[in-house]
């Protein structure tokens, strides 16, 4: 009975030691937690997510405690396996985190790439009639819909600065990181530096990056049977014992509650996180 509670004494410890020490050596957390969130800066910017980079790491280190403790109220561990779980917790935690502002930034993205092609028909019509590059841009502000239209202004901003339009450009290919905007600020650059009719080249572009998109519809289409048969396999492992677990109490207590039953679910996993790995590398194209 009272080796229950080991894994919540062995939580407690550590939360409290942790707590002394950032007291004692007058570590300022925010500030702390703010250095550890830099890394996360970037990926929040083209998430456009509000959340400071401290705050979001903050929330791992919660959701890292909360998964901890549904483990080992789950599986009843001994202490050390307790203490093992805990780092496990947080790594759980801080992928779960990186994959959610990556998902967010992709969709982002990938909006964003949709919006380009209509973008630059835009530019170039407004170039046509005699307005200049950044007056064109301040146009297409006025027409389109986020996430274009923001970073659109972010670069009219920075060219209110004194930063060179072409300079602009290239800080959103950082937060807009593709191969269409890449084109587009290499278009500009080189027109900058060699002259000619940048609307002609725009709407050259633009019919590229429609191309481009057509391709990439086209192989989604092909692979979506090879998707949907990933997903089918990778949940199969996941269902089968979660119905076991669910009708055969004494296997599942086994595998829940037991050493050797916690080294298969590790293996389990390992081969599952192996398995979506290898797939999304197989089904990954580069157009």
């Amino acid at each position: 009975m009272v080796a229950g509670y080991y894994p919540y004494a062995i939580g407690a410890s550590v939360c409290g030691v942790l707590a002394l020490l950032f007291y004692a050596s007058g570590i300022n957390l925010t500030a702390f937690t703010g250095k550890i969130g830099t890394g996360f800066q970037e990926k929040i910017d083209r998430a456009d997510m509000t959340i400071k980079p401290e705050e979001f790491v903050l929330l791992l280190v919660g959701v890292a405690v909360i998964l901890w403790l549904a483990i080992v109220l789950l599986i009843h561990t001994s202490p050390l396996i307790s203490a093992l779980i805990l780092p496990m917790a947080f790594g759980i935690s801080i992928l779960g985190g990186t994959g959610y502002l990556k998902f967010r930034g992709d969709k982002r993205v990938g909006t964003f790439v949709n919006q380009l092609e209509l973008v630059l028909r835009m530019l170039a019509g407004a170039m046509r009639v005699g307005l200049g590059l950044r007056q064109a841009m301040i146009l297409v502000t006025e027409e389109v819909a986020d996430p274009a239209r923001r970073e659109f202004m972010r670069v009219i901003g920075r060219t209110n600065l004194g930063i060179p339009i072409v300079d602009a450009l290239d800080e959103l290919c950082k937060s807009m990181p593709t191969n269409e905007m890449q084109m587009f600020a290499k278009v500009v650059r080189v027109q900058q530096q060699t002259g000619g009719d940048l609307a002609k080249v725009l709407e050259k572009l633009a019919a590229t990056i429609r191309d481009r998109r057509r391709v990439i519809r086209k192989m989604g289409a092909l692979t979506a049977q090879g998707r949907f048969g990933a997903g089918i396999i990778g949940s199969l492992p996941i269902l089968v014992g979660g119905f076991v677990v669910a009708t055969q109490p004494d296997m599942g207590g086994a595998l829940m509650h037991t050493f050797p039953g916690h080294i298969a679910v590790g293996i389990f996993v390992c081969l599952e996180c192996a398995a979506i790995y290898s797939l999304s590398r197989i089904l990954r194209f580069d157009v």
